[in-house]
């Protein structure tokens, strides 16, 4: 287990920082927008469903010593989005399984700003240089192009297409880059 705090990273205009109980309503709101789940599963989420996928993005950290930051806008302070790094154990088959997924979401009144690029930057430095493993994958959704662009210039390259609980995805892979 791992009892080191969450590091808090800065860039420009965000500062990624541990998850905050006070982030939940935000959260919540987030994931139930419709908007930010049409590339998911396309259903809104319960606050069941919300506060699971929240508790998880801080307990990654404890046992793993990585998972998912919430995302502050440095101008206003509010919550706008989570990223990071997760082990989800998804039923899936390939070389990449059981290493690191990334994940990104930003709030939908936030979109556009490049905000989910600037994040994923200071993410990938950090897991570069904190998290062991050979490489990191993460999971789009078919049409979710927007992703596939913030992916691809985080250094991700599609690995292949793969079904998802009935549903097409594409994962894509990135090496774990070295000094």
């Amino acid at each position: 287990m791992n009892l080191q705090p969450v590091p808090m990273l800065k860039t420009e205009r965000l500062i990624l920082r541990a998850p905050r109980l006070e982030d939940f309503p935000a959260h919540f709101i987030m994931w139930s927008d419709p908007r930010t789940v049409r590339y998911f599963d396309g259903h809104s989420y319960s606050e069941e469903d919300s506060w699971l996928r929240f508790v998880r993005n801080h307990g990654q950290w404890l046992l793993f010593g990585f998972g998912n930051w919430g995302i502050e806008e440095k101008a206003s302070g509010l919550y706008i989005g989570s990223i990071g790094f997760f082990l989800a154990k998804r039923p899936l088959t390939g070389p990449w399984r059981d290493d690191p997924e990334a994940g990104w979401v930003i709030a939908p009144d936030h979109h556009g700003k490049g905000y989910a690029r600037e994040a994923m930057a200071a993410a990938m430095a950090w897991a570069d240089a904190h998290i062991e493993a050979p490489q990191t994958w993460c999971m789009i959704n078919r049409g979710n192009e927007i992703s596939v662009k913030v992916a691809e210039r985080a250094g991700y390259r599609e690995f292949g297409p793969a079904d998802y609980k009935g549903s097409p995805v594409r994962i894509f892979t990135r090496p774990r880059a070295t000094s």
